[in-house]
């Protein structure tokens, strides 16, 4: 397993050499995004966006995302969730996540969330089983492995353990996976992901399945490409929600089939 392992991080670092996409803003520390000025109109449109991270970062990840949303009008409030080392199950971030948004939003406050990677699980679990759905307006999830990674069997850690494919976790929360029907729900991920094995593992039945190509994993949050596709689910206008199986309608991204 440690020669896997191995294999796959070599994998990672060419990968990441092999390519240059730069950020769209200035990267920082700040984890909440500073509200829009108040004569800006798009201030209304858009509910806030939580945005979850993944596997070993924090808020700070999301920087270079948080920024370009904050200039097109978009309220963004990074949260971070630790231990994120997989030491910890996942039901634990889930409760912090719901325990950040009860100190900082109004019960009835609807949200959109942006989940990268083990952070689209963690929301998931808050939509599904902590009673987030009904508040939720937009869930975009990002490199999410919403049917496990193999990389996981690199650790047996709790969260890993989790994250493993056809683990009891994720069958049991794909199991009423279509209640996220009832909001706009979309998977976004790329076919050359090195962290998540296989990486249609991203790809779900639900919703909208866009396909970005990155070459690095954490690249869909920091990359000029993931960064304006994001960008764009975000502030679509209004539309009824895509539902079970319906083809996405957005010609400007490659597709998943």
């Amino acid at each position: 397993m440690s020669a896997i392992r191995n294999r796959l991080r070599q994998q990672y670092r060419r990968a990441k050499r092999s390519v240059r996409e730069g950020p769209l803003g200035p990267s920082g520390t700040e984890s909440e995004l500073r509200w829009p000025a108040s004569g800006d109109r798009r201030q209304d449109a858009q509910p806030p966006t939580v945005l979850v991270h993944g596997y070993k970062d924090d808020a700070s990840v999301f920087a270079p995302l948080a920024q370009h949303l904050s200039e097109l009008g978009v309220r963004t409030y990074a949260v971070t969730l630790a231990p994120s080392d997989c030491s910890v199950p996942l039901e634990v971030l889930a409760q912090q996540l719901k325990a950040y948004i009860s100190s900082n939003f109004a019960y009835n406050q609807q949200l959109n969330f942006v989940g990268f990677s083990l952070g689209g699980i963690v929301a998931r679990y808050y939509l599904q089983r902590m009673g987030g759905l009904e508040r939720t307006g937009r869930f975009l999830s990002v490199a999410t492995p919403h049917h496990g990674t193999w990389v996981a069997f690199a650790s047996r850690l709790p969260a890993a353990l989790q994250l493993r494919p056809n683990s009891s976790f994720l069958r049991d929360l794909n199991a009423d996976a279509e209640q996220l029907a009832s909001i706009e729900f979309s998977s976004m991920w790329t076919p050359l992901d090195l962290m998540i094995v296989p990486s249609f593992n991203c790809r779900f039945r639900v919703g909208t399945n866009m396909a970005v190509w990155s070459l690095q994993h954490q690249g869909l949050i920091t990359g000029q490409r993931g960064i304006g596709a994001i960008a764009k689910v975000l502030t679509s206008g209004d539309k009824e929600s895509p539902g079970l199986g319906q083809s996405p309608l957005d010609s400007g991204l490659m597709m998943s089939r």
